[in-house]
């Protein structure tokens, strides 16, 4: 075999263990870690602002765009579909559960992080009422607002969002008083 021979085989034999590594190591870590982050967006604990802040918009009444940021929040799995109410700046979630079927904690961790995202992204949002199966919880935006010192600047970052909105949650005693002082 000719010189050019034997470098034309080494070329072909590196280009098959490059090509090896990238198709059996380097895709598959790739998949897996984006398969994990789609994960962690199901729970507040582990959602990120920036998986939901291409729905910021001035308008409820962008169906679309509620749908998109409500479909991307936690307990998205467990949605039925959505009404709008342009008149009421209402939004009613719907889902399929009882509430006694979810975790108490996830459900009010959820029902915070997901309202005040909500009001935080759609400026003219007034309330937004989750019809579960067995019980309807409404939330209204001056309810939320009261919970923060300058409301308006949660999104401006991923650390003023964690610092402020996700991770007090991980509080028990937070998420109830927070609860208690929104629903009641």
């Amino acid at each position: 075999m000719s010189k050019l021979g034997k470098w034309i085989v080494v070329l072909l034999v590196f280009g098959l263990m490059l090509f090896g590594i990238v198709q059996f190591v380097v895709i598959p870590k790739q998949n897996a870690a984006a398969e994990q982050y789609v994960i962690e967006q199901e729970k507040p604990l582990t959602h990120d602002l920036e998986y939901i802040k291409q729905y910021k918009n001035p308008y409820m009444g962008n169906a679309g765009n509620t749908t998109q940021l409500f479909g991307h929040l936690p307990l998205h799995d467990i949605l039925k579909d959505f009404e709008l109410k342009s008149d009421d700046l209402t939004v009613m979630v719907n889902y399929t559960q009882k509430t006694t079927d979810i975790n108490n904690q996830l459900l009010n961790q959820s029902l915070i992080y997901n309202s005040t995202a909500a009001f935080a992204l759609i400026e003219n949002l007034e309330k937004i009422e989750y019809h579960f199966v067995d019980e309807t919880i409404t939330v209204d935006r001056e309810s939320i607002e009261r919970q923060y010192t300058n409301f308006d600047e949660l999104t401006e970052s991923t650390k003023i969002w964690n610092e402020k909105v996700r991770n007090p949650l991980k509080d028990t005693k937070y998420v109830e008083d927070f609860i208690n002082e929104i629903l009641h």
